[in-house]
């Protein structure tokens, strides 16, 4: 694994990022086995950003146009 890939695991995502697991699993856990994997950004609304590209956890990063922290 590159220290730019750890990095980006480590680093916390977009506040406006969301998922249905936020809603029900502690802050910091880790995505069990069931996690579905889908994303959506608060503030479009839909699975892409603002900027038009597509939201996840490590998509929605530092260095994005929209990324806020």
């Amino acid at each position: 694994m590159s220290d730019t890939q750890r990095s980006s695991d480590l680093a916390p995502p977009c506040r406006d990022l969301r998922s249905k697991e936020m809603y029900h699993q502690p802050a910091g856990q880790e995505d069990d086995e069931f996690a579905s994997g889908i994303y959506w950004c608060c503030r479009s609304q839909e699975s892409f950003g603002p900027d038009g590209q597509p939201v996840g956890k490590r998509e929605c990063c530092a260095g994005r146009v929209c990324f806020v922290d």
